[in-house]
């Protein structure tokens, strides 16, 4: 996000008081998919809302204060990763408003263009998740939830900074006399940007960046318990780009993008049953410039049917179960491959007692690429007393090899398996007082069969051997009243990978820290202002080649 930055609000925004975790129930979806208290949630999961994220631009600026690494390789624009629980952008989805943005064209998520107008709402789940989201759910899920409903909202703001940076934004939210519930934000940024190449390397190039973003959602009620579900997400825009070996300013070269998503979802509900019907469709266009002319373009796209529905079988006993059909396509822009995948899940949630939760889920998906895979989650959650809580999950994972990983001119390999994992993890939670709240999760995953580049033959390959990452993650909050709040958050990753040259040896996962460390203040001494203070601690990273990087702190303070 740019230095400097000056913010002209045409509305002003309320201040959203502090409250402590005691006082509002949790509830979280994207664990089981069911509505659950976040005290019967076995797995790790990290919530956000709306004013957590006042004030960012993007998503991944807030991640960070979560003990998510995301590293990015220049300016506004440039492709970032999440590492989450130490593993690689590829290995963690993203899922807004019930659609997976995972972009075929690049075989991640493109972070760096997601940003936080009209979010009202993330969660992050850690762990292997491939029961309810099938591939590239191995590390973890990112849901992000547009707001909607409630009292009619809508803001304006214009913003202009360093680097000439503009940014336009109009968002709302609000419902009808009828029962529609609605959400949209709309954005148009646009900066002159960075170079990633120093000055001291000869840098005499700026890397502007646009992006033009739409999201929405709505709940439109039928009648007779039934709800029509939207959402959509749309964004283009360009990004200079800096290139070669090493890296030097690349005059003329860069990337335009056009991505739409959409989803339409017809849910019918009947006593305490919910049955849901969605189609989904993800289109991604990139055109590749060189020389200031287009010199390639390539297209994906992906389309989801799914079939889900959630019973009440007996007291303290839920069932999901769904099926789902998805269609993949990959355009080079020389030639255009396609696979199918079917498959079929279910998930039991049963409290035999109010302190302990259970669920067992097992999924089976068909790929016409590949063949069969099975994956399986157990979770258990105990609450011993009022300050106890323990978690208890243990899942199964895997991620597909892409259709340019199998097909792709010269470095495919059609003979790709799929790249599965385990991941274990225990917690606790410990709450002495309302105000006062820690949790504290050892956990572990393991990968085998990852994809790598073989540079003898210039072909993807498996990697023989198991790519691994453990830790332990403590996060501590303070919340004595409605004007203070304190939180503190620690993490220990130790994760390291195969060598790519099969030689059996090991290397550590390039730009994961070992430690990093926050601390956020949050301080309202007046109805109408608030006082944010942020400190970040990175140390022990390393990039390629094993190239140990400076340690770093940074520090941020906001008002308003």
């Amino acid at each position: 996000m740019p230095k400097n930055k000056i913010t002209l609000a045409c509305l002003v925004l309320a201040v959203l008081p502090f409250a402590a975790a005691a006082d509002v129930e949790e509830i979280i979806v994207s664990a089981t998919g069911l509505p659950t208290p976040a005290a019967q949630i076995g797995a790790s999961v990290d919530v956000l809302d709306a004013a957590d994220l006042e004030g960012l631009v993007y998503l991944h600026d807030a991640l960070p204060s979560l003990g998510v690494n995301v590293p990015q390789s220049g300016g506004a624009g440039t492709q970032s990763n999440v590492f989450l629980r130490g593993l690689p952008g590829r290995h963690t989805d993203l899922i807004i408003d019930g659609i997976s943005m995972f972009d075929p064209n690049f075989n991640q998520v493109l972070w760096q263009d997601v940003t936080t107008d009209g979010v009202g709402r993330i969660e992050v789940l850690r762990g292997s998740h491939g029961v309810l989201y099938g591939s590239n759910a191995v590390a973890g899920v990112v849901s992000q939830f547009t707001e909607i409903g409630g009292a009619r909202a809508h803001n304006a703001r214009a913003e202009y900074g360093r680097f000439d940076t503009r940014r336009l934004v109009l968002s709302g939210k609000g419902g009808t006399a009828g029962g529609i519930a609605y959400g949209y934000a709309v954005s148009d940024l646009k900066t002159g940007g960075i170079s990633a190449v120093e000055a001291d390397d000869g840098n005499r190039e700026a890397d502007g960046y646009e992006n033009r973003q739409f999201n929405g959602r709505a709940d439109i009620p039928l009648g007779r318990g039934v709800v029509l579900e939207l959402a959509g997400r749309f964004g283009e825009g360009e990004a200079d780009i800096d290139g070669g070996f090493p890296l030097a300013d690349k005059r003329g070269a860069g990337q335009k993008f056009d991505r739409r998503a959409a989803r339409v979802g017809v849910v019918f509900e009947r006593g305490g049953d919910r049955f849901r019907i969605d189609a989904t469709d993800y289109d991604s266009r990139i055109d590749h410039i060189e020389n200031d002319r287009t010199a390639n373009t390539t297209e994906a796209a992906r389309r989801l049917w799914a079939y889900r529905g959630e019973v009440a079988l007996d007291d303290g006993v839920q069932l999901v179960f769904g099926f789902e059909r998805q269609d993949e396509e990959y355009d080079s822009g020389v030639a255009t491959f396609e696979a199918d995948n079917v498959a079929a899940l279910a998930l039991l949630q049963w409290t035999p007692r109010p302190p302990l939760t259970l669920t067992g889920a097992v999924r089976r998906d068909r790929h016409d690429a590949f063949g069969g895979e099975t994956t399986y989650r157990l979770t258990a959650a105990l609450a011993a007393g009022e300050m106890w809580r323990w978690r208890l999950a243990y899942g199964t994972g895997y991620r597909a090899p892409s259709l340019s990983e199998l097909y792709l001119p010269v470095f495919g390999n059609p003979d790709l398996a799929p790249e599965t994992s385990v991941s274990r993890e225990v917690g606790v939670d410990f709450t002495p007082a309302a105000q006062i709240e820690t949790a504290l999760t050892l956990f572990e995953i393991e990968i085998e069969d990852v994809i790598g580049y073989d540079p003898a033959t210039f072909r993807n390959t498996q990697i023989d051997g198991t790519t691994r990452s453990r830790g332990v993650e403590w996060t501590g909050r303070w919340s004595p009243d409605a004007a203070f709040d304190v939180r503190l958050r620690i993490a220990y990753t130790d994760s390291d990978k195969p060598a790519a040259d099969n030689s059996g040896a090991t290397e550590r996962e390039v730009r994961v820290p070992r430690w990093q460390g926050g601390f956020e203040l949050g301080w309202r001494p007046h109805d109408r202002l608030e006082v944010d203070l942020g400190v970040r601690r990175v140390r022990d990273v390393v990039d390629v080649g094993g190239v140990a990087l400076d340690d770093y702190t940074l520090a941020r303070v906001a008002a308003s």
